[in-house]
């Protein structure tokens, strides 16, 4: 489903697209919301298993801002410290410049827009609440 651990050129970009979406789509908003709502079962799961990389991977969305210019974005999750998801950006950025993929990032708890955890001990994965409407979006271009 997710090809988010390897670099792609955005994780919103379908064979070359970008979904464009409105700021105020209210089906990308109850995803998020979705989201939010559902984070504690995330950072609880990061919390009480162990850091293997061959046995689950964490990764989270976020809005990331330069001047004018917005992207969301996915980051791959390493650790949750404080109110903080840090890992790094798995995305290559079309507008901003200031980061790039592989670069450090944090992102706060109150930020996340969508979140996925892969558990390969089930074979299952758990989130990615708006991949399939932002998938349907880029497909309508």
């Amino acid at each position: 489903m997710f090809g988010f651990f390897k670099k792609k050129k955005d994780v919103n970009t379908f064979e070359g697209r970008v979904a464009g979406l409105s700021v105020d789509d209210t089906m990308l908003q109850s995803y998020q919301e979705k989201a939010q709502e559902q984070l504690p079962y995330l950072i609880d799961f990061m919390q009480n298993h162990e850091k293997d990389d061959e046995l689950f991977r964490y990764a989270v969305k976020s809005r990331f801002e330069e001047g004018e210019d917005a992207e969301h974005m996915w980051v791959q999750v390493n650790d949750f410290v404080g109110d903080y998801f840090i890992g790094k950006l798995v995305n290559e950025p079309n507008t901003i410049k200031l980061i790039k993929y592989g670069d450090p990032v944090k992102v706060h708890r109150k930020n996340v827009e969508d979140w996925i955890l892969e558990d390969f001990l089930v074979h299952a994965k758990v989130g990615a609440f708006s991949s399939e409407y932002i998938r349907n979006k880029a497909n309508q271009k």
